[in-house]
């Protein structure tokens, strides 16, 4: 945030660029450890958004009327005070060829409150939810820890099948590697 959003948002201003809106800086963690910028987009990122959003208890119109009339900054936001994390189901072949229109099993068993399902690359068809996309769902846990929440996205994505449905194993290890050592 301070090595990469605020001296962006500064150099905005400091060129008589007043935004409003999202701002999304796609960012990779390079060999030595550092944030290197991929790109800027004025929209939300996808899948880091659905994590984010499991976690807003206020209205996302009423945050998005704030920002677009300048007011932002005088609304108090609501947060659920959990840790959550997005666990990306795929299809084989992401990101190149993917098969299309697999059927997808689990879907209508209970999530319970600490797991919601994000569609992304699925379709109706018929009554029946297929693939339509390489990134399929993505499974957000919450919980009071990184690991919880995490644990429980992985629960749910274990329940969920399709034919060449896949997704890492590694999700958060680092963020749960620096919550084991405090």
């Amino acid at each position: 945030m301070r090595e990469i959003m605020l001296p962006t948002v500064r150099g905005l201003a400091a060129d008589g660029i007043y935004y409003r809106g999202f701002l999304y800086a796609g960012l990779m963690i390079d060999a030595a450890g550092q944030p290197r910028v991929i790109e800027f987009n004025c929209r939300l990122g996808d899948p880091e958004t659905q994590p984010i959003l499991f976690r807003l208890r206020s209205d996302l119109v009423d945050v998005c009327l704030s920002a677009f009339d300048g007011t932002l900054g005088d609304t108090a936001l609501e947060w659920d005070s959990r840790a959550t994390v997005g666990v990306v189901m795929a299809s084989r072949g992401y990101p190149d060829a993917y098969d299309k229109g697999k059927p997808i099993a689990g879907l209508d068993s209970p999530a319970g409150p600490d797991v919601k399902v994000f569609h992304a690359g699925t379709r109706m068809e018929g009554d029946k939810i297929v693939t339509d996309g390489g990134r399929v769902l993505c499974i957000v846990g919450a919980g009071a820890t990184v690991r919880a929440a995490r644990d429980a996205a992985y629960r749910r994505a274990r329940s969920i099948t399709w034919d060449g449905a896949f997704y890492r194993n590694d999700i958060a290890h680092r963020a749960i590697v620096r919550e084991d050592s405090r």
